[in-house]
């Protein structure tokens, strides 16, 4: 069944509501209230989000410390004082061998 006549009563309302200056399309003037109001809004961060994201910041850290680092050992090795201790190269060839053992298994 298909309904086509409208009554007075059905144009009345859709006139109330294109005139209703109060009634804003979804969306406009949403963030406006914000603005006006100064309200801020409250954000609740899951445990496993703020670990995300402290682990984030610290590989960005990391990476920056791992970038100042190199950029002083080329120094050091442009001016010909860089020095290589036998005990860190032993650590390091260490960790290598241990590593690459444990990735066999």
């Amino acid at each position: 069944m298909k309904i086509t006549h409208r009554g007075p009563a059905d144009a009345d309302l859709s006139k109330l509501i294109n005139n209703d200056k109060t009634v804003k399309p979804a969306g406009a003037g949403a963030e406006s209230k914000i603005k006006e109001s100064g309200a801020s809004a409250k954000v609740d961060i899951s445990p496993d989000a703020r670990k995300m994201q402290r682990v984030a910041e610290l590989a960005k850290k990391g990476d920056e410390l791992r970038a100042e680092k190199v950029r002083q050992i080329k120094e050091q090795v442009e001016r010909g004082t860089y020095e290589v201790s036998s005990e860190d190269v032993a650590k390091s060839i260490l960790r290598s061998e241990v590593s690459r053992l444990m990735k066999k298994e």
